[in-house]
């Protein structure tokens, strides 16, 4: 049910919960009795993704800035397809809930950080928990840009590694070296 959920949500966030049952081909009555409202199976297939994204986060070798594009960029070619629902969760009363569900993701980029900070590397002039929600953040945003068109798809997952770059200290020039060379090892 959830993966039909995701299937057609992703296409169409306003679609009815009858669409989604009709994609798992369901009664539209038995998918009611599982979930009494369209926002409960919405919020259910948020909950869901983001326990699966915090489940399979890893840090990958390399450097610390490598190790956060790495983990962005495996977050957002996971993500993209369905960045509709990121501006859903965005929006709703599951921001607090999602986050909370997408702190493994947090430790993993502030571990890095504390390792890449210091002069010429990443930020170091506020905690290494405060630059993991901005990495956090420049992503989200880079996600809901696809979602509302602003951001073009194709180019998305670069834009995401570079912003979480330069959110966590690098200078452009330097995201944009990092990001070449994560997108070769991952091509």
């Amino acid at each position: 049910m959830l993966d039909a959920a995701v299937a057609v949500l992703a296409r169409d966030p306003h679609a009815p919960l009858d669409a989604v049952a009709a994609r798992a081909g369901l009664d539209p009555r038995q998918v009611r009795a599982l979930f009494p409202s369209r926002d409960a199976l919405v919020a259910a297939t948020i909950m869901r993704g983001a326990r699966r994204i915090a489940g399979a986060a890893v840090v990958e070798d390399g450097t610390p800035a490598e190790q956060i594009a790495l983990l962005v960029a495996r977050i957002w070619d996971d993500q993209a397809p369905v960045a509709a629902f990121t501006a859903l969760w965005m929006r709703s009363e599951l921001r607090g809930e999602v986050e909370k569900a997408l702190e493994p993701v947090r430790v993993l980029i502030a571990d890095a950080v504390a390792r890449g900070a210091g002069p010429g590397g990443l930020r170091a002039d506020v905690p290494e928990t405060t630059v993991a929600w901005l990495v956090e953040h420049a992503v989200l945003a880079c996600l809901a840009g696809v979602a509302d068109g602003s951001v073009d798809d194709a180019s998305g997952r670069r834009l995401a590694m570079t912003h979480a770059l330069a959110a966590a200290g690098l200078p452009w020039d330097s995201a944009a070296a990092v990001t070449d060379g994560v997108e070769a090892r991952i091509a």
